[in-house]
């Protein structure tokens, strides 16, 4: 790799003794600049914190995502012959991409973290504890500073007067105030008394006034020079969609990506699973993604932002922050060096106004054109508002500074749903929430409320109107629904509850039809587009009208097309029917029998005796039939299988010699029922020679039992059997051999 050389300057090392300050002019930084870096010139406030830590002064930094921060330490770096400088950087991740950046550049930079091997290490400690370190600039987490190993190697530098400046990346974690609060950085404030004279820089993009202060007073800074940008982003365009309105987020979400093309995207959600759920969606509709959050391993993690961030994927879809062992905060909103983001979307609504700042900032970085669309979703909203209210009540209930953090907590997201369902301008909402006063013409037209306000009124009333509905149909129980999904899955109960059959004849239970085409009618129609909101708002009162109106005819059929067993119930009922058979040919092995005829025979007895009453009893008593095989013997399973078909050509043939005396049942004995597939695929089932006419069938048929029956007489049978081991056990003998 060709490493540049570097262009001569004055020395500007910071001697602990003489604390003499060396300063370059301003043509000499922007020769590094534009050197090492390629850019014309400096940005805003860039020169004028460059300047104060050339001088040895502390300085608070606040510009916003991609106005530069990291030149302000950067080019310090480079502008000294001799010195270190130390950076403070709350992610892994973004420590490899910086450093590997500026090696790239030829400039000398090294990072410490847990991913290191022990040789790196060791090569990285040598040379620190030489007399000229090669290394210019030292990347390191928090959690690292706060070790007593590393602080000590730390003094040791110092004291030989190489440290020339401690950056401090996303300082706004410090305060308590902030919305990545973090107790390693908190503990940064011990810096001050380990390296009194060393210059203090700390760097954040979102920082409202009380955070400010905060991380001032928190890092002891002597005297700072406090430099402030302004938060707009011009070259980000707003824009907000809402969940209710729409047939499809996820479609939605999708065309809009590849109506932009093959641009890069990040789009952030609350949960893994959506995570997950999103880039699978996103991946079938042609578009290379790839998730990215805390169920993933480092290697993976690693991989995916490798591949992003060299274009082999288009868009990634991430948490917005999470915690592991190695990373006390992982997120892909800090410091993620690709500058041409064209779009950054929000899938649900971020907590608090800073950090939907940050987030979105990820996007147009290089100052080109970019886009920031937000998908807000009242159960979104609700979710959220429940997670911010108790994310403190399993510590410290009653700390009157823990409902304080719940309160702010509140307060701060409540800004975000103003920025979503309320009128005006949204740069405006943005700008005024960090304290500065804007007028509304500054947009320029490039947010959704100003561009299209009509419209975005338009939306506001109809998502007003959708909320009262739902509002009127949650309060009712017409959301109760009978699926016959778990039943496809077999996940089939020998039991039933009897209310809830008796509450299936409720009439306002046959409303669930009814609301459930009030909401789906609701979201079928897109109104996204002028043509279907007036289509909507028709729809919405047509749709109340019918819901309160009586139609005792519709929701009589409605009652009983929910009741109907369908012809998928019955075979799951025949195969549980077989199953059963089949065990009891493993308990009662001296006879052969067909299984799938026999099934089917039984099945047909329940439909034909409960098949009009409805799916409960069906059900009810195709399980009290299970339980009878489980009991029976061979003789009344022959007969009642006669009884209902005599003219059915089932074939049971017994052992020769004990046809007609079957083993006496144990009731203590425990049913088998491993390997059931491989002992069932033993068994015969083809005709034998015996027919079943040859048996009389005017025995009386048993009657079959209750559950509470069953039970009850397995129990006394079992207290009978109990009582006769007590007092005879020639008898118990007996038993046994029987």
């Amino acid at each position: 790799m060709h490493k540049k050389s570097t262009l001569p300057l004055n020395d500007g090392r910071i001697g602990n003794a003489s604390k003499k300050k060396v300063l370059c002019d301003k043509e000499e930084l922007v020769k590094l600049l534009r050197w090492h870096f390629g850019y014309p010139n400096f940005r805003d406030k860039q020169f004028d914190a460059i300047q104060a830590v050339l001088s040895g002064r502390d300085c608070f930094c606040l510009m916003p995502t991609g106005g530069g921060k990291s030149m302000c330490y950067q080019i310090p770096a480079l502008a000294k012959k001799t010195g270190i400088v130390l950076v403070v950087c709350p992610l892994i991740a973004l420590m490899e991409n910086q450093v590997m950046a500026l090696k790239e550049k030829g400039i000398d930079a090294e990072f410490l973290s847990s991913t290191k091997t022990a040789d790196a290490k060791n090569k990285i400690h040598e040379d620190l504890g030489s007399g000229k370190p090669s290394t210019r600039l030292l990347y390191v987490t928090p959690e690292l500073i706060a070790t007593p190993g590393f602080m000590s190697k730390l003094t040791k530098i110092y004291d030989r007067g190489l440290l020339s400046l401690v950056a401090i990346d996303e300082a706004h974690c410090i305060s308590t105030w902030g919305h990545d609060f973090r107790p390693s950085y908190r503990k940064l404030s011990s810096l001050r008394s380990h390296l009194p004279d060393v210059p203090i820089l700390a760097l954040t993009a979102t920082a409202a006034p009380k955070v400010q202060k905060d991380v001032v007073e928190s890092l002891q800074m002597q005297n700072p020079l406090i430099l402030k940008s302004s938060f707009n982003r011009p070259n980000i365009y707003y824009e907000v969609r809402y969940k209710d309105l729409l047939d499809d987020a996820y479609a939605d979400l999708s065309n809009t990506i590849k109506s932009m093309g093959d641009v890069c995207a990040i789009v952030y959600c609350l949960e893994r699973s959506m995570c997950d759920d999103l880039s699978v969606r996103l991946s079938h509709n042609g578009i290379s993604c790839a998730a990215y959050h805390a169920g993933l391993n480092n290697k993976v993690r690693t991989s995916v932002l490798d591949d992003w961030i060299s274009s082999k994927i288009q868009v990634v879809v991430a948490t917005v922050a999470f915690g592991d062992v190695t990373e006390p905060l992982v997120s892909f909103r800090m410091g993620i060096d690709r500058k041409d983001v064209r779009i950054v979307c929000h899938f649900n609504i971020p907590k608090s106004m800073e950090s939907f700042y940050q987030e979105s900032g990820r996007a147009g970085r290089d100052q080109l054109p970019s886009t920031s669309l937000l998908y807000y979703g009242v159960d979104d909203r609700k979710k959220m508002e429940f997670i911010l209210r108790n994310s403190g009540s399993k510590k410290l209930q009653s700390s009157s500074s823990q409902q304080d953090s719940s309160k702010r907590s509140l307060t701060e997201f409540n800004q975000m749903v103003e920025y979503c369902d309320g009128s005006g301008c949204r740069r405006k909402r943005i700008l005024e929430s960090f304290g500065e006063q804007v007028t509304a013409s500054l947009c320029g037209k490039t947010c959704d409320a100003c561009r299209h306000p009509n419209l975005v009124a338009r939306y506001l009333e109809d998502l007003k109107t959708a909320c009262v509905l739902r509002q009127k149909i949650g309060s009712s129980p017409i959301f109760i629904t009978s699926s016959t999904a778990t039943i496809d899955r077999e996940q089939l109960s020998e039991f039933w509850n009897r209310g809830d059959e008796a509450s299936g004849s409720e009439e306002e239970i046959s409303d669930s039809d009814d609301g459930n085409e009030v909401v789906n009618n609701l979201t079928r129609s897109k109104l996204q587009s002028r043509s279907g909101v007036n289509e909507k708002l028709a729809l919405l009162q047509r749709a109340e009208e019918n819901f309160y109106r009586n139609k005792n005819t519709d929701k009589q059929s409605k009652k009983v097309e929910s009741n109907a067993i369908s012809d998928t119930m019955r075979g799951a009922s025949r195969q549980r029917l077989q199953n059963a058979l089949k065990q009891a040919q493993q308990r009662l092995h001296n006879f052969k029998i067909e299984v799938e005829t026999s099934a089917s025979l039984l099945e047909e007895e329940c439909y034909k005796k409960y098949g009009k009453a409805g799916k409960s009893f069906y059900y009810s008593q195709v399980a009290s039939t299970v339980r009878w095989l489980t009991t029976t013997s061979p003789d009344n399973l022959i007969n009642r299988l006669g009884a209902m078909n005599a003219s059915t050509s089932i074939s049971v043939s017994p052992k020769a010699e004990n046809s007609l005396t079957p083993p006496a049942f144990d009731p203590n004995a425990k049913e088998d029922t491993s390997n059931e597939l491989s002992d069932n695929a033993r068994l015969e089932t083809a005709a034998c020679a015996m027919p079943l006419e040859n048996y009389s069938f005017d025995t009386k048929l048993p009657e079959i039992p209750s559950f509470s029956e069953f039970v009850n007489s397995r129990k006394e049978k079992g207290d009978q059997l109990r009582d006769t081991k007590k007092y005879s056990p020639r008898v118990e003998k007996k038993m046994r051999l029987e």
